[in-house]
C-alpha cells in the first residue's frame, strides 16, 4: 500500500519556504528535475505546489498521469493552464478577481462555496480562501466544486474524487506556497495551516506532536539535577518530559527527543565531542533550548559570551523586544527577577547569526543586546529545527510569582512545538 506524502518543487524559493513551514505533515521533497528517478507509486499523495515554471511540469506529464490513473492523489495548485494534465472535460479559462487591491477598500471578492459544501470547507472556511486567483476552470463531469467564481462561470478549487483507474486530483487555481512563502497575505498561510493537517487526516495519517522534551542533568546540586516543577508545567502542556544525564547523549538519546534542553553550567568539552550528532539533530527537525554562556564556541553557529556593563543597575533589568511567538505574553513584568534578584537572568549577550530573531534586550536603552534569540537552523534538507539561545542562567528559576509561576520553560517549548508543526511560521 502507498503511504505518505511527496512534494514536487522547482527549487523556487517559495516553494521551498512553504515546505519548510509545513514539513510536519509530509514525507519526501523531491526536485521535479529528479523524477525520472523517483517512484511516485510509493506515495498516497503527490503536492505540485503552485509558483511552478508553468513548462517544467511538462517534461514529466506521462509520469504524473500514469500516477493518477494508477489510483495516486495528485493535488495540483496555480500553474496557470495546467494543461499536461490528461483529464478530457477539462477546460481552464483566464482572469482573476475585479479589483486587486479589493481588501484595501473594505469590498468582497466575487467567489462563493459551492452549494452543496464541500467537506473540506468545514476545515478551509472562505475566509482563508480569499485572495485571488488565477484564471479558472470548467468543472468535469464528476467534478466536486470546492469553491467558485459568484456567477457559476468557472471553478477555483475542484475535487475530482472518482477518476478512472481509482485515482483523486485535487487542483485549484489559489496560489497559496507563493504568498506563505513571500510572508505576504496572512490568508495564505491560514489556509496552508488548515490544509496540510486535513489532507493528513484525509489520508488517515497521524503524525506524532512534537511532545518529546528531554532535560539534559548537567550538575548534581539538588535543585538542578531534578527540578520537579518543570516536569509538571511541562506536562501541563503536553509535553512528555525526560531526564537524561549529559554523558549519556548521542544518537540513540537525539533520536528519543524532538526539544533538547541544556541548563546553565555544562561541560562544554564534552558537549564539542558531540557536535556533529547535535547538527545532525537540528538538520532533520530536532531542536534545542539552550542556556548559555559559551566561552568554548562548540557549536558552529555560537560566539562567545561578553556582559553588559553592570552599573547602571538599570543594565541589566531585561526587556520584551519581539514577542511574536507569544513566549512572555503571560509573565508580567518582572519575569526575569528570581526571588526578587535581577541580573540572574541574563548579565549579557552572544552575536545571534543571520536570520535570527532577537526577542529580548539587556544593557543600556541606548546599546541594547540580544539576552534572548531564537533561529531556525538552515538545513539542507530544509527540516531544520529551531534553537533558542539563552544567555544567562538556567531558565526553570524563571518566573518565581504570579500567575504563570514556573511556566517560561513550557512557553518556549510550546512555541517551538508550534513552529515545528507548522502551526507557527517563522
Amino acid at each position: 500500500m502507498p503511504e505518505g506524502i511527496a512534494y514536487i518543487h522547482w527549487g523556487n524559493s517559495w516553494q521551498l519556504r512553504s515546505y519548510q513551514d509545513f514539513h510536519h505533515h509530509i514525507d519526501a521533497l523531491i526536485y521535479i528535475h529528479d523524477l525520472p528517478k523517483v517512484d511516485l507509486q510509493r506515495y498516497a499523495a503527490v503536492i505540485m505546489p503552485d509558483a511552478m515554471e508553468q513548462e517544467a511540469p511538462r517534461s514529466h506529464a506521462a509520469q504524473l498521469n500514469a500516477y493518477l490513473q494508477s489510483g495516486g492523489f495528485l493535488i495540483v495548485f496555480l500553474q496557470g493552464h495546467a494543461d499536461w494534465i490528461d483529464l478530457p472535460g477539462l477546460t481552464w479559462q483566464p482572469g482573476s478577481c475585479r479589483d486587486w487591491l479589493w481588501w484595501t477598500k473594505g469590498e468582497r471578492l466575487e467567489i462563493r462555496l459551492a452549494n452543496p459544501a464541500h467537506p473540506i470547507t468545514d476545515d478551509l472556511p472562505i475566509e482563508v480562501m480569499s485572495w485571488h486567483w488565477g484564471g479558472s476552470y470548467r468543472a468535469p463531469t464528476g467534478a466536486r466544486p470546492i469553491l467558485e467564481l459568484e456567477d457559476g462561470s468557472g471553478c477555483l478549487f475542484l475535487d475530482m474524487p472518482d477518476l478512472p483507474g481509482g485515482g483523486r486530483l485535487l487542483l485549484s487555481t489559489l496560489d497559496p506556497h507563493s504568498h506563505n512563502g513571500q510572508r505576504f497575505m496572512p490568508a495564505t498561510t491560514a489556509f496552508l495551516q488548515r490544509f496540510y493537517p486535513w489532507l493528513n487526516r484525509e489520508l488517515g495519517i497521524d503524525r506524532a506532536p512534537r511532545n518529546r522534551f528531554t532535560y539534559l542533568q548537567c550538575s548534581h546540586h539538588a535543585t538542578e539535577w531534578h527540578p520537579d516543577w518543570i516536569a509538571h508545567s511541562l506536562s501541563e502542556a503536553g509535553f512528555e518530559p525526560q531526564f537524561r544525564p549529559l554523558y549519556d547523549l548521542g544518537p540513540k538519546m537525539l533520536a528519543e527527543t524532538d526539544i533538547l534542553y541544556l541548563p546553565f553550567s555544562h561541560d562544554e568539552v564534552f558537549l564539542e565531542s558531540r557536535r556533529d550528532d547535535l547538527l545532525d539533530f537540528l538538520e532533520y527537525g530536532g531542536s534545542l533550548v539552550l542556556c548559555a554562556e559559551p566561552c568554548r564556541t562548540w557549536l558552529p553557529f555560537l560566539s562567545p559570551f561578553r556582559a553588559v556593563p553592570s552599573r547602571p543597575f538599570e543594565n541589566i533589568k531585561v526587556r520584551i523586544r519581539d514577542d511574536r511567538f507569544g513566549i512572555f505574553a503571560d509573565l508580567g513584568d518582572g519575569f526575569d527577577g528570581w526571588q526578587g534578584i535581577f541580573g540572574q537572568y541574563a548579565r549579557g549577550w552572544t552575536d545571534p547569526p543571520p536570520g535570527a530573531i532577537w526577542l529580548t534586550d539587556v544593557g543600556p536603552a541606548h546599546d541594547p543586546k540580544p539576552a534572548d534569540w531564537i533561529w531556525r537552523f538552515p538545513s539542507r534538507s530544509h527540516r531544520g529545527g529551531f534553537v533558542f539561545m539563552h544567555n544567562g542562567d538556567n531558565m526553570i528559576r524563571y518566573p518565581d510569582h504570579g500567575p504563570a509561576k514556573e511556566r517560561l520553560v513550557a512557553s518556549i517549548a510550546t512555541a517551538i512545538r508550534k513552529l515545528m508543526e507548522g502551526r507557527l511560521v517563522f
